[in-house]
């Protein structure tokens, strides 16, 4: 067969797996992939460590999956080194600190260690209530005093104690991020430290009937109690995972890199499948319209910073692919499908379905 010039991205929740269930006909769907040797990556907004969730990949499919197939949310935080040797806040759920250092950040703490330097700040928990009651009659208040203030926050995913995380951080965007100088009037318009997040999924596929909240819910809620305590919006300096342009150009980075490793052809045309209209068939058409700019003058859809590699950036076009297994239930359509971001290319019952559309639009056998 001759060289490929396309790549497959898959999201992995509601696409290879539903919940804590393999979705049994993703197996068959990645091996013929892998089997033509057509560059495979997964793209997914969980925030975890790649190497773990390629484990855990290749366990399920039984093939093996290369960490570097594997862009999480945070994946592209990598290339934001101008911030990696500040001292920020990491909030979300596992290794976060683990993770942040495997990103590339130096100087590191969580909303844990900003509470035990400042005790008096989680009063939301009537437990810290009580112990900071007891420390204020036994030797009055004790803060670190060698504190070393925050220059930028960043937001991996959802915490465990959304209260304490959601009013920790809050304080750090109020004070410049040191709670211990106060400002006489929060108020008054003025920029606040840096904030990167990743993740704006409102809600994500797994074993319940109803969609759960996902990270861009606890977003959505600091933006709120930021807005009504400041009187501003909260800004991003940058925004990563789907469906923003810059983890699309990252897998397209990773896939480019595989297929020349392969001695394959670079990368012309991408193929993303993905089961969540607002997230995945969204950012894999805002990507398509911004391959359809000039090379030399690309401007991101969503306002974000763009990466810039000649060598590994070589895609024209990207094409969506939704399927029926996750998120999206075609049975219940509610009209937001008409808004045009949200239209797929097409629409397939499951990934085998998907993977089958693709190689058929290429001219490649199943069989092959």
């Amino acid at each position: 067969m001759k060289s490929c010039n396309f790549a497959c991205l898959f999201d992995i929740d509601g696409v290879i797996t539903k919940g804590p269930n393999f979705i049994t006909v993703a197996k068959p769907a990645i091996h013929k992939l892998i089997q033509l040797n057509i560059p495979v990556i997964f793209v997914s907004n969980t925030c975890a460590v790649e190497s773990e969730k390629a484990k855990q990949l290749s366990a399920m499919l039984g093939i093996t999956i290369n960490p570097e197939q594997v862009v999480l949310a945070q994946s592209p935080m990598r290339t934001l080194t101008q911030y990696h040797n500040k001292h920020v806040l990491i909030s979300g759920q596992g290794p976060t600190e683990e993770i942040g250092e495997m990103l590339g950040f130096k100087s590191i703490t969580t909303v844990e260690k900003v509470c035990d330097a400042f005790p008096e700040l989680d009063m939301v928990n009537h437990m810290n209530r009580a112990k900071f009651s007891e420390m204020i009659k036994t030797q009055s208040l004790v803060r670190d005093t060698s504190f070393r203030p925050i220059d930028a926050i960043v937001l991996l995913g959802e915490p465990i104690s959304w209260e304490s995380s959601l009013q920790v951080i809050t304080d750090l965007l109020l004070t410049d991020g040191n709670p211990a100088v106060v400002p006489i009037d929060p108020t008054i318009d003025r920029t606040h430290i840096p904030v990167i997040a990743c993740n704006r999924d409102l809600v994500f596929k797994a074993a319940a009937d109803l969609p759960r909240f996902g990270h861009g819910a606890f977003l959505t809620c600091l933006e709120a109690l930021y807005k009504n305590l400041s009187g501003y919006d909260l800004i991003y300096k940058a925004f990563v995972g789907k469906p923003f342009e810059i983890s699309f150009q990252y897998a397209e980075i990773m896939a480019n890199k595989f297929a020349l490793a392969n001695g394959q052809s670079k990368i012309e045309k991408i193929y993303f499948v993905g089961d969540n209209p607002d997230v995945d068939i969204v950012g894999a058409n805002m990507y398509n319209s911004l391959l359809q700019q000039d090379i030399n003058a690309r401007k991101s859809i969503s306002g974000y910073d763009l990466l810039t590699d000649p060598t590994y950036l070589t895609a024209t076009s990207c094409e969506s692919i939704l399927v029926c297994t996750g998120v999206y239930d075609p049975n219940k359509q509610t009209g937001e499908e008409k808004v045009h971001w949200k239209i797929p290319s097409t629409t397939q019952l499951d990934v085998l379905e998907a993977v089958k559309y693709v190689l058929k639009k290429e001219g490649i056998s199943w069989n092959s």
